[in-house]
């Protein structure tokens, strides 16, 4: 029981061609031993699009659940739309028909198919128990809104249906003499002038028609239009399927859409059953018969049936119930030109227009005949021209009660202007009086007999049950002691099987606790081998570790060894003879001092204060490699022991020229010493991660060398610092701006 969206499914049903024509016969009843739902399908509103975001190509498909399940082609096939269209309008007619003994479980499967794309775009499961049997249901099958979409989207689509569950019997009411009351409408006597539309018309019996127009002129949305019940899917409530068992606005009957405009003929059947007015004949009661365009079914509200283009009422009144049992064959009757009121139609006389209907009660709970279009001119006619000659004392009821009922005094487009009634003696008046009352004792001394013959009947036969039930009291004994023995044997026999069954539920339940011991060493085993396997990932991880740093390692010894090839190649160019061509300028440091010169050349103080920081540095760069981060050192300023020297001069135009070469060659070996401080900072953090948890590698780490490690994506980066100068020469050739300053001040 549910709804379902957009399946993909195998589709065979084909949609109905417009061109077949409807059925002509009408009947209220299923085939024996079968129930039939009959759905009539109105529209739909804000249907989703296809898969490809394309405007569907609607029709609709109904069947069982059985056959939907064995994948059985279905009849109940509406017509498609002309055109692609999200709000379609088809007012189709199909039935499903089912097993009597299948109705409890089956339900009634509603499917809205995409006639290009064979797609299947809604789908509703309505339980077919749920249904009262020959009660129409009006439904506003709602489905939920797509979850995901805009909110501009999520407005719910809507199926439009009516469904009538019907039987192959009609089910007699305690307390009622007849089944039903059928009501024939069959179209509009003259010819229309400003009717544009066809119509369709609500016909409804009310039991008291005062409080059904005051209850239209307060625009109870009950009594106006179809009462549209909403069910909401994929989980349908029970109340919505509940009826009341008395409804003041009655339950209103559909017809299909009666053409041409000009002159609308419906000629279609009403089944009223049960207690919907079939035998409540009184002086409240009355048939009410709405009268609507065809074209307010469409659009995005299919159903607003809300401002009738007229309305007829026929007063079902107690002295028409016994004129219609008088009637020979049939117990009905036949109206001719009944009028529509509150109406701007206009016939081509400028007149009111009427319609003819025709109407009997069905005693029978399986009846043969239905009123059609040829056996309803058999009934006697109901005319206000001939009350008197016909009706006799009806002509009252007919007359003068209408007024109070319909609001309206007797309809002008009868065209029967009464003469004024002679005038009678009192002996006349006497003998009219006589005569009524010898008709009304005749009637009820005649439908006494009848009451008696049925009596008589009723008990003759249940004399003969209570006989034929005597005769089988002599015989049940027999059959009793019988039965006893059987009973005894069946006993015996069960009391074994539930012995039987004992003994195979305990050897099950043995087996059960054998397989939850089993299961609760399974998760302890389970549990175990856990923390187990959480450390053979942990030393695979650390082994994977491993081989990166090795990897690593091996990268930076090579890069060292080709910066030291660098460092030799620029310091043998420093050290050689210049070319013969050019004039050799000596290079000088940061304090002005000629790279090129010996050791010897250098004064003694100047030689002791460079070998002293020689050997800080060492001591420094000793001390990193065993720290966690680098330390940044301070330059020690030498002195300026060539402040006074008469070269300056020469030596500050030769460290101009030199400015270039010297400040690109600083740069490329800072750059390269702050790689390579980086690279040992995060060596030495590998080496402490081996230490603490971590196995070494087979092959030893040189800790002496800088490693620059390329391959540090996965591993963690220590914080940027400042990395040492490999050595001092480095030092020395970049100038610093404490002795540039004093020495262009001198100059």
């Amino acid at each position: 029981m549910g709804w379902k969206k957009k399946k993909n499914i195998d589709i065979s049903e084909e949609p109905l061609d417009t061109s077949q024509s409807a059925e002509s016969e009408i009947s209220h009843l299923s085939p024996p031993n079968k129930e039939t739902i009959v759905l009539t399908f109105h529209g739909a509103t804000n249907l989703p699009l296809c898969k490809d975001g394309s405007e569907p190509w609607p029709y609709v498909v109904a069947k069982s659940t059985s056959e939907d399940e064995n994948y059985q082609t279905s009849k109940a096939v509406t017509s498609v739309t002309s055109k692609p269209t999200r709000d379609p309008i088809w007012g189709d007619t199909v039935k499903v028909e089912i097993q009597a003994e299948d109705a409890g479980r089956e339900d009634v499967v509603i499917k809205v198919v995409d006639n290009k794309k064979k797609e299947e775009l809604l789908s509703y499961k309505i339980p077919i128990k749920y249904l009262r049997v020959f009660h129409p249901y009006h439904f506003e099958l709602v489905t939920p809104a797509q979850s995901g979409k805009a909110e501009e989207d999520t407005v719910k689509s809507k199926l439009y249906a009516t469904v009538v569950r019907k039987c192959s019997f009609i089910p007699r009411y305690i307390g009622c003499s007849h089944t039903a009351l059928e009501v024939f409408l069959q179209g509009v006597n003259e010819p229309l002038v400003n009717n544009p539309n066809p119509m369709v018309v609500i016909a409804r019996v009310v039991p008291n028609y005062k409080e059904f127009k005051a209850s239209q002129v307060n625009r109870d949305l009950a009594s106006v239009g179809l009462p549209i019940t909403p069910v909401s899917f994929p989980i349908p409530s029970v109340m919505n399927f509940d009826v009341p068992r008395v409804s003041q606005n009655g339950c209103p009957q559909l017809s299909k859409p009666g053409g041409p405009p000009e002159q609308p003929l419906w000629n279609q059947s009403f089944l009223f059953q049960g207690r919907d007015g079939a035998t409540s004949f009184s002086e409240d009661t009355a048939l009410v018969l709405e009268y609507y365009p065809s074209t307010s079914m469409k659009g995005s509200q299919p159903w607003t049936l809300t401002h009738p283009l007229g309305i007829s009422v026929l007063p079902l009144k107690s002295r028409l119930y016994r004129k219609m049992l008088t009637g020979k064959g049939l117990d009905g009757l036949r109206v001719s030109q009944l009028p529509i009121m509150n109406t701007n139609l206009k016939t081509i006389n400028g007149e009111a227009p009427t319609v003819d209907l025709s109407f009997h009660l069905i005693s029978s709970e399986r009846p043969e005949n239905f009123l059609t279009s040829d056996n309803s001119k058999a009934l006697p006619t109901l005319d206000p021209k001939v009350l008197d000659e016909k009706l006799g004392t009806i002509r009252e009821s007919w007359s003068a009660a209408m007024s109070p009922v319909t609001g309206s005094s007797t309809p002008s487009s009868q065209g029967a202007e009464e003469e004024p009634p002679e005038p009678e003696t009192s002996r006349d008046a006497e003998m009219n009086n006589y005569r009524r009352a010898m008709q009304k004792m005749a009637e009820d001394i005649l439908s006494l007999r009848k009451r008696a013959s049925t009596l008589e009947g009723e008990n003759r036969m249940l004399r003969s049950q209570l006989a034929q039930q005597e005769l089988e009291d002599g015989q049940d004994k027999a059959h009793e002691a019988q039965s006893l023995a059987s009973m005894k044997q069946k006993l015996l026999l069960s009391e074994t099987d539930i012995k039987t069954l004992k003994d195979k539920v305990q050897h099950l339940q043995n087996e059960l606790i054998r397989k939850n011991d089993r299961e609760k060493e399974l998760l302890l085993l389970h549990q175990a081998q856990q923390p187990q396997a959480a450390l053979l990932k942990r030393y695979q991880d650390k082994l994977l570790k491993m081989k990166a740093l090795e990897e690593t390692v091996q990268h930076q010894e090579k890069v060292i060894e080709k910066m030291e090839q660098v460092l030799e190649d620029r310091l043998r160019e420093r050290t050689g003879p210049p070319p013969p061509n050019r004039v050799t300028l000596p290079m000088l440091s940061a304090s002005g001092l000629p790279l090129g010169s010996t050791r010897e050349s250098l004064p003694s103080d100047l030689y002791t204060v460079l070998l002293a920081e020689n050997s800080r540095l060492r001591t420094e760069l000793d001390k990193n490699r065993h720290q966690s981060a680098p330390i940044i050192l301070q330059q020690q300023a030498l002195p300026d022991l060539l402040s006074n020297s008469s070269d300056r001069f020469n030596l500050l135009a030769k460290l101009e020229r030199a400015q270039s070469r010297i400040l690109t060659l600083e740069n490329q070996l800072e750059d390269s010493a702050r790689r390579w401080g980086r690279e040992k900072q995060d060596l030495a953090i590998r080496l402490q991660e081996q230490e603490n948890g971590f196995r070494h590698p087979s092959n030893s780490i040189t800790l002496g060398q800088p490693i620059a490690s390329t391959q540090s994506k996965d591993l963690k980066q220590p914080p940027k610092l400042e990395p040492v100068l490999p050595s001092s020469d480095t030092k020395l050739d970049k100038p610093s701006s404490s002795q540039e300053i004093p020495n262009s001040q001198q100059a």
